[in-house]
């Protein structure tokens, strides 16, 4: 069905805005939280990979003044931002040295009191993510390929930090994934952070048979240096997905999951309203066990793990590292 000629009015609005914003100088504010007008077109645009330059809207950012002052809606369009320009070959997020914040993921929770230890947030989630994958990017440009790890809980050589791609802002589906809202539409915000829920809840993206992978952060626990560190990738997890609970929740089993520790599964259960997810990490020859506590996301899925400090987790299908990734 033709859209109708009031959505194709909007776009163009959209693009309109964008192309102003192209030819105005870049704020000399510290902060990343968007106009409301940008927050209504800026996350769709960047997702259709209009040309506007990102960085007119995305340099550094205040989290208090963000996860303070403004509601759960404008904080997840700021941040999907931002992730997505964290996806970016040249990415516009500053360095970890840079002084206007404490920019370490490893140090995340100290901005976000209401977020405790666990990620109980969708937009700390996104917030999260893109410092996530700054710092992820920095260690693969550094690290030389991780020589086997001489303890006791690191007896699997096979998976290595260099040996997992990451996607890129221009190989994650996103136009399949998501039921865009148009841009100034009635609610567009509110839509926004659950438009990918109906398509990526469901069985047959979940349980595809498509592997997934990523990476974890290293805990954090009394140590006070800003860097952040990470454990070799994780690789092999393909999941299995329940029927629909009464709970409203599907339970989700990931089997043949590989990392620098040992093979592991996952068992949990994600809400199919919030795509907000409970899971742990089991490991299949040692008595360990990681809680995750995040949310399924456009990019993934993004969790805290551990506790008081633990780490990050970013875990997602690896089709999608490369350009021209299946649409699934």
């Amino acid at each position: 069905m033709d859209a109708p000629v009031s959505d194709w009015a909007r776009w163009a609005l959209a693009d309109l805005e964008a192309r102003q914003i192209s030819g105005s100088p870049g704020s000399d504010s510290n902060e990343v939280i968007l106009e409301w007008k940008q927050q209504n077109w800026a996350p769709q645009l960047m997702i259709l990979q209009h040309p506007f330059p990102s960085d007119k809207i995305i340099s550094h950012m205040n989290p208090r003044t963000l996860f303070e002052h403004c509601d759960s809606y404008s904080q997840i369009a700021s941040s999907f931002c931002l992730v997505m320009d964290a996806l970016l070959p040249n990415s516009n997020i500053g360095p970890a040295t840079t002084p206007t914040m404490e920019q370490s993921v490893g140090n995340a929770r100290r901005l976000f009191p209401n977020c405790r230890y666990e990620l109980d947030s969708a937009s700390v989630a996104y917030f999260a993510l893109a410092y996530f994958i700054r710092d992820l990017r920095t260690r693969l440009a550094t690290a030389p390929p991780q020589q086997a790890q001489n303890d006791p809980f690191h007896q699997n050589n096979q998976s290595s930090l260099r040996d997992l791609a990451i996607p890129g802002a221009d190989s994650i589906p996103f136009t399949y994934l998501m039921d865009l809202p148009v841009p100034f539409s009635d609610r567009e915000l509110s839509h926004f952070g659950t438009c990918h829920i109906r398509r990526m809840m469901d069985p047959t993206f979940l349980q595809d048979g498509a592997e997934w992978g990523g990476y974890y952060s290293l805990p954090t626990w009394g140590d006070s240096s800003p860097e952040v560190d990470f454990d070799s990738a994780m690789h092999g997890v393909r999941f299995t997905a329940s029927e629909l609970l009464h709970t409203g929740n599907r339970e989700l089993h990931g089997t043949g999951g590989i990392d620098g520790v040992d093979d592991f599964e996952l068992r949990g259960t994600i809400d199919c309203k919030t795509g907000a997810l409970n899971m742990e990490k089991i490991y299949v020859n040692h008595d360990i066990r990681w809680h995750w506590v995040g949310f399924l996301t456009p990019f993934g899925i993004t969790a805290s793990w551990g506790e008081r400090g633990g780490g990050w987790v970013w875990l997602y299908k690896t089709a999608w590292c490369s350009t021209g990734a299946s649409v699934s």
